[in-house]
């Protein structure tokens, strides 16, 4: 049973003045996004379906706190399967950049953010890699790519998950 006692009547449109949540009220439920979802084949517990249900219903903290939310691998299988036309992966997407908005992000993603800040990429290039590539005859790269940084910067991601 579901207790909409706490339910935010502004969330869905707060999501749909996203970029990518334009569809959400089209969603009828039908469940096509989760039977064609592979994320939902290896892990039940994520349910495209049931984040577009409860936003819907206005259960904000529900779905922002979720981790499942953050599971979706944007394969686009939903959005192909919906008979509606929704993009539902879009509109998965418009959520996570609600939640970051609002103070919302996994501890997982940070790390992540953290290290494409620091060398522009999700792990490190070391020596041994740089070395490796020359003697395979690989072109030259930088150990850094300092232009994701700069990125960042103009976003202001940082100031956005310090929420």
């Amino acid at each position: 049973m579901i207790d909409l006692k706490n339910a935010d009547i502004n969330f869905k449109w707060n999501i749909i003045k996203q970029e990518g949540g334009e569809g959400l009220l089209k969603c009828f439920g039908c469940s096509d996004c989760s039977a064609s979802c592979p994320v939902r084949y290896l892990d039940d517990r994520y349910n495209p379906r049931k984040i577009i249900r409860l936003t819907l219903l206005g259960m904000k903290n529900e779905v922002l706190s979720s981790p499942f939310l953050w599971l979706c691998a944007h394969c686009h299988a939903c959005t192909e399967r919906c008979p509606q036309g929704i993009r539902v992966a879009e509109v998965i997407n418009a959520i996570k950049n609600y939640a970051v908005k609002s103070g919302y992000c996994p501890e997982g993603l940070k790390v992540q953010l953290n290290l494409l800040n620091n060398s522009g990429r999700l792990y490190e290039l070391e020596d041994f890699d740089l070395r490796k590539r020359q003697r395979m005859g690989l072109p030259e790269i930088a150990k850094k790519i300092a232009d994701v940084a700069r990125i960042f910067q103009s976003t202001k991601i940082f100031e956005r998950i310090a929420k």
